[in-house]
């Protein structure tokens, strides 16, 4: 009995040790049923938007998607200094972030909505500010986004079968987010986007839909279009 648990003490022991090993050398590498790394996954499995302040802010620290993707990614996560319960989590990373050395700030995450956000400016969630007027998507997934029962829509001139093709590539390349007219928050959440479609010089046709996050895809809910003319 006694040789019974000197063995299972040994083996606790390089249990342990070899626990640590992979925890602090290994990091990201093999790690990824750790809390901080599931965190990760899942903000970078949706689409981080960005408002005009947050332009500002990466302009002007000259700051590029990729270095962006590299904080969140290589970032330390202070679960004590985030707000965790509720159907928005509001995480406080810290890291270097491009040339910003040892940089805070609160990342906003909601189980039931596509939008992520960064609040650059504070690094208590007490003070975090959601985004403003109209975000556009700034860091994401090349991939269809949306889904819908097309055939129920007048899209003019997209083909249902085309349709998730062609509202993405619409969404990632000039689409808007609607920040007052969404509701972020909640276990019912709805987005509205603006999509723009540039049909001639003066001829730009305009997609303003209603969503819900669903099965990791943006349902169609309901779809308006609007044709702005310009004269010559």
């Amino acid at each position: 009995m006694n040789n019974f648990f000197r063995r299972l003490k040994y083996y606790g022991i390089g249990f342990g040790i070899g626990l640590i090993f992979v925890l602090l050398l290994f990091q990201q590498k093999g790690c990824s049923w750790t809390p901080s790394n599931r965190v990760k996954s899942a903000i970078l499995e949706r689409i981080i938007f960005v408002d005009s302040l947050d332009e500002e802010f990466l302009t002007s620290n000259r700051i590029s998607k990729e270095s962006l993707k590299t904080f969140i990614e290589n970032g330390t996560i202070s679960f004590l200094k985030s707000k965790r319960n509720g159907s928005e989590k509001l995480y406080h990373f810290y890291g270097d972030l491009g040339e910003l050395k040892s940089f805070n700030c609160i990342i906003a995450y909601r189980e039931k909505s596509v939008v992520i956000d960064i609040d650059f400016e504070h690094t208590d969630f007490k003070e975090y500010i959601p985004l403003d007027g109209y975000a556009k998507p700034y860091l994401y997934k090349k991939k269809n986004w949306f889904a819908g029962k097309w055939e129920l829509f007048n899209l003019n001139e997209i083909e249902p079968s085309n349709a998730p093709e062609k509202f993405s590539a619409m969404f990632l390349n000039n689409g808007l987010l609607n920040c007052h007219k969404s509701t972020l928050t909640g276990y019912n959440s709805i987005t509205h986007f603006i999509l723009k479609n540039r049909i001639t010089k003066d001829h730009e046709r305009q997609y303003h839909i209603k969503t819900i996050w669903f099965k990791e895809k943006l349902e169609i809910k309901d779809l308006s279009i609007i044709d702005i003319k310009r004269n010559k």
